[in-house]
């Protein structure tokens, strides 16, 4: 295994068996992501609902999806440094914190302007949640159970998008656009009193925070390029970025795209939820069929469900009962993958690595995650028809399954 010839005096003993804390800091996990899953798609949900009430063009918010991605990318970088200096632990702790305060905040935006200002504030939380949340899990799981665990924990952001979906076409018809932002920063602060009391620290944080004290904050990027690791790290780069561009895209501009399927303003957030739900039941495939058979061949079969889903939307002219069933074959195809580059990071990279790692990975996901809002945006500024602009997803999943292909000669 990869991971047997890169392990180091700092690496977790390997648990044996699944436990009470295996569980317990599963689910403490999976919730502090799934919480991060909600405010991450909540300002999807709300931009149909925001463009007509402060009558702009939905493309005026390309800017607010650039500047959420964007503060991902700072917290997904920063959490490997900070979380060896810190603790995984207390990281995450902080991180729900800050996205729970600033996403209460979000609900006081009065323009674009302050919108997209808040967002990128409240994305370096969600930054720092998810790559440690992955992280932590991990170090707790036995080896044979590693995969398993760690999708199920990143099912967070599949159910929380899900939820977000769900929740918000009601939130928004009952109570207002505001109540979207409301409810996704309360639930966070929830959460956090119970991480305090709850949530173990991980089980090699003491000699790894006397190691980092004597080591650069960028010796782990350097690492991760290292003679050993680096082909395959920049392979799992590319893998991500191009399943992040897709995935993003879709979650940013599918409620928007739905109206033009005829669809009604209040009822596009339900395109979201139906991704959402889609990528629960591939996550859950995944969990189960990855232990067996290996993520990466798994992925490449997600990734094939999910252009046939892509292409049906684009080509045949569906009613919206079928069409919604369709999309969340899309959603079970596109967020197993974004689930699975976490898999493959986590399965790559040593204990002491694994932090940096899944946020190196992550963020240059969410690069692509940056990319592909601002094309969905450009796409629509340019009067592009909805059906050509979703046809256009295929591309970047079929060179992703390709770089799945060169990577069996690493994993």
């Amino acid at each position: 295994m990869v991971e047997a010839s890169l392990q180091s005096p700092t690496a977790a003993v390997p648990f044996e068996r699944m436990g009470a804390l295996q569980f317990k800091v599963v689910v403490l996990c999976f919730l502090a992501i799934l919480f991060d899953g909600i405010d991450t798609t909540a300002i999807g949900v709300v931009v149909p609902t925001l463009a007509r009430g402060w009558s702009v063009s939905p493309a005026t918010f390309t800017v607010t999806f650039l500047a959420t991605n964007l503060g991902a990318v700072v917290g997904y970088l920063a959490c490997g440094p900070l979380a060896e200096r810190i603790g995984r632990r207390r990281l995450i702790i902080v991180s729900v914190i800050w996205f729970g305060i600033c996403t209460l905040l979000t609900a006081l935006a009065g323009s674009v302007t302050v919108l997209w200002i808040l967002r990128f504030v409240t994305a370096l939380g969600l930054g720092g949640a998810v790559p440690t949340g992955i992280a932590h899990a991990a170090d707790y799981a036995p080896i044979r159970y590693r995969d398993a665990m760690t999708v199920a924990v990143t099912t967070g952001l599949a159910a929380g998008a899900m939820l977000s979906g769900l929740l918000g076409a009601s939130l928004i018809s009952n109570f207002g656009w505001q109540s979207v932002f409301l409810v996704g920063g309360v639930l966070p602060l929830l959460l956090a009193p119970a991480l305090w009391l709850w949530l173990p620290e991980a089980p090699a944080a003491s000699a790894l925070a006397k190691l980092s004290a004597s080591r650069k904050p960028w010796h782990g990027f350097a690492r991760l390029l290292a003679h050993d690791l680096a082909t395959r790290t920049l392979l799992v780069w590319g893998y991500s970025f191009l399943i992040f561009t897709t995935n993003y895209a879709l979650v940013s501009w599918v409620p928007t795209l739905l109206l033009s399927f005829g669809f009604a303003p209040g009822a596009a957030p339900i395109g979201v939820a139906a991704l959402g739900v889609g990528g629960v039941v591939g996550n859950v495939i995944l969990m189960f069929l990855a232990p067996k058979f290996g993520a990466r061949r798994v992925l490449v079969v997600v990734g094939l469900v999910a252009i046939a889903a892509i292409a049906i939307v684009a080509l045949a002219h569906l009613p919206h009962e079928l069409l919604l069933l369709t999309i969340g074959a899309i959603g079970a195809g596109m967020v197993a993958s974004s689930v699975g580059q976490a898999a493959l990071a986590v399965a790559m990279y040593p204990s002491e690595l694994r932090t940096t790692g899944v946020g190196c990975s992550s963020a240059f996901g969410r690069v692509g995650s940056i990319v592909g809002p601002a094309l969905g945006g450009l796409m629509l500024t340019l009067d592009l028809p909805a059906r050509e602009i979703v046809l256009w997803a295929c591309l970047p999943v079929l060179a992703a399954i390709a770089i799945l292909v060169v990577l069996r000669r690493y994993l």
